[in-house]
């Protein structure tokens, strides 16, 4: 699914047979096809509705016993919730996607497991993501499930990564990017790529992690969700090689990229490092008025290390 605009027209052709149609099933299947195209290309709102509107079909029992459709669905849900801002919600679609999974399937498990691994990624609860992953892994090369093994590879090369472990970390994620390309699974290429940049820059690689992250922006560009977060990226790599000017401007460009996307957990992210920015530079009221108004936004998820991190940002400031 690489070619989003091509999948968007298929993806809608698929919802309008079944909604004339009218079986569960189809219905289901057609809901769950828009959430995931919707939210890879950025479409936030569209994913989040798509989703709210099948809910009621993914209980059917012909759907359910798809190859790990319903699973993937409700990870793709959850990780949406979270960009919007609501990571309580999230925590319970993860909880429901768990639930869903046959204990006896080791491709049920596996996607759950990954999917819960990469929801407590962005969570930055990067031991259990390292546990998930793990097992996800083993699991997915001892049943030779080649999608999930690169997915698991990828999301465990981002938690060793953040736990120190960073060369290992960088060649995991280029590992699973490879099996990815081999199969053909390239729609989260450019967000991998983003995540492989991230790994670069913690193990000093500063040059190299400034080239991938400019790949990253460059590849696909129908695929949206992972813009804020790579111009984030690229203005923290700014500030290591010294260009504060176009450090600031990349984190201005990530926050109204989020805003105009709904992604409140990338806004709250930018504005956070551009607060911290323009607090060195002995612009304090200003970095005080831009984070109070993000955080101010929310209304859950204060136990996320984002929201702490921002709040203690922000207590500095009020100080």
């Amino acid at each position: 699914m690489g070619d989003l605009p091509r999948a968007g027209a298929v993806a809608d052709q698929a919802l309008t047979l079944a909604l004339r149609e009218g079986g569960p099933t189809g219905i289901g299947m057609a809901h769950a096809f828009q959430t995931i195209v919707r939210h890879n290309r950025g479409d936030l709102i569209g994913a989040e509705q798509q989703y709210t509107e099948g809910l009621k079909f993914f209980d059917d029992p012909v759907y359910r016993r798809g190859p790990g459709a319903a699973l993937w669905t409700f990870g793709i849900a959850s990780r949406n919730a979270w960009m919007l801002g609501h990571a309580d919600v999230a925590r319970d679609r993860m909880t429901q996607m768990m639930a869903a999974a046959k204990q006896d399937n080791p491709h049920d498990l596996a996607i759950s497991w990954i999917c819960a691994a990469a929801l407590r990624c962005y969570l930055k609860e990067y031991e259990q993501v390292e546990a998930l992953a793990a097992r996800a892994l083993e699991l997915s090369e001892k049943n030779q499930f080649p999608p999930e093994a690169a997915y698991s590879r990828i999301v465990l090369g981002k938690a060793r990564a953040q736990l120190g472990r960073t060369t290992e970390g960088v060649a995991l994620i280029r590992q699973g990017m490879a099996s990815e390309i081999e199969i053909g699974a390239r729609v989260s290429i450019p967000s991998d790529t983003v995540s492989l940049a991230t790994a670069q820059m913690l193990d000093g690689a500063i040059v190299e992690a400034f080239e991938t992250v400019e790949r990253s922006l460059e590849a696909n560009p129908e695929a949206h969700v992972h813009r804020p977060w790579a111009l984030e990226l690229r203005g923290e790599l700014r500030l290591k090689q010294g260009d504060t000017d176009l450090a600031e401007a990349d984190f201005r460009e990530s926050i109204a990229l989020a805003q105009n996307m709904g992604v409140k957990a990338c806004e709250l992210s930018a504005a956070t490092s551009l607060a911290r920015l323009l607090a060195k530079q002995g612009r304090r009221d200003e970095a005080r008025t831009m984070l109070a108004d993000i955080y101010g936004w929310f209304t859950e998820g204060f136990d996320t290390a984002d929201l702490k991190d921002a709040k203690a940002l922000l207590d500095e400031l009020n100080g």
